[in-house]
């Protein structure tokens, strides 16, 4: 899909060195506006997977599990968003070189890493966003948060209630982005339906546009960018991205979630409302609700 200059809109791209946090707040936070960091990371930081192996411990860690062909079919056919299994590090490191990774669509998404060696290798770059450009955790204790998989594998389109930062540690990750404007022309799922309601129905590579007409409109509002290895994406909250590794192999990336300043931001939409008041309470409450409510939908 291109906007009406024949091609996606482009995200501004700066240097650390021309990073303060009054440009930064001025022309990126307040506004909502995405950016990239370029040089975020020295060029010597490679987390591949001998690095991941031996700085990440031996526990175990939540495994998205697709299943083959999972993606072939239309979002509103699914039945569930995926299964989860457990593996350490080294297990899931060898479903990576032995292809089955890929085959199966495993993904080792949305790990805390906690206070590892991986993490203290970045400390530096770290203190980067919370010192000089004044991000704060929405959960004190959060830590970054790892995704591993191998390439071709895609996130679907989604938004979340918190700013967050994208981190590229191996690889290039291909980042689709829309804003919060847009979120009725993207078909989210409903409040109750099978799939969460802060991801999108349209396959946006491949959009049925008989079943989903006004996407076209949201044309004029992609913007596109591929991060390399040691660069940092801020993405505001509530800005709808889908995420995918790019080339051969696999691709390593952290992000994390950030408190959303000023307040006034979480109030563009509705679902970025509710979204954000769940993440207020409890989740074992809110999923206890979701199973009562759905089952009088089935």
């Amino acid at each position: 899909m291109k906007d009406n200059a024949g091609t996606p809109k482009a995200i501004d791209q700066l240097t650390v060195a021309e990073l303060t946090t009054e440009k930064f707040d001025k022309e990126y936070r307040i506004p909502g506006k995405p950016l990239v960091v370029t040089d975020f990371l020295d060029s010597s930081v490679d987390w591949d997977l001998d690095f991941l192996c031996k700085n990440l411990g031996d526990g175990k860690f939540l495994v998205r599990d697709y299943g083959e062909g999972h993606f072939d079919a239309p979002r509103r056919e699914w039945t569930k968003y995926c299964d989860h299994v457990q593996m350490t590090i080294h297990d899931f490191a060898t479903h990576i070189r032995d292809g089955s990774a890929k085959k199966r669509n495993l993904y080792l998404a949305q790990n805390p890493i906690g206070e590892t060696e991986a993490l203290k290798s970045i400390a530096g770059e770290m203190q980067f966003l919370t010192q000089t450009l004044g991000f704060e955790p929405i959960i004190p204790e959060a830590s970054l948060n790892l995704w591993l998989g191998a390439a071709g594998h895609a996130e679907p389109l989604h938004f979340d209630p918190g700013d967050g930062t994208l981190m590229m540690l191996h690889g290039k990750k291909r980042v689709i982005l829309y804003p919060p404007k847009q979120s009725s022309n993207l078909y989210p799922f409903g409040f109750y339906d099978v799939l969460p309601f802060w991801v999108s129905q349209v396959n946006i590579e491949e959009p049925d546009l008989k079943q989903y007409p006004n996407f076209n409109k949201t044309e004029q509002d992609r913007y596109e960018v591929v991060l390399s290895s040691g660069q940092v994406l801020f993405i505001p909250t509530q800005w709808w991205h889908e995420v995918i590794a790019e080339g051969e192999g696999y691709v390593c990336s952290c992000n994390h979630f950030w408190k959303v300043k000023p307040w006034w931001r979480k109030l563009q939409s509705l679902r970025g409302i509710v979204l954000f008041s769940m993440n207020l309470l409890p989740w074992n409450w809110v999923l206890r609700f979701n199973r009562f409510i759905y089952q009088f939908k089935k």
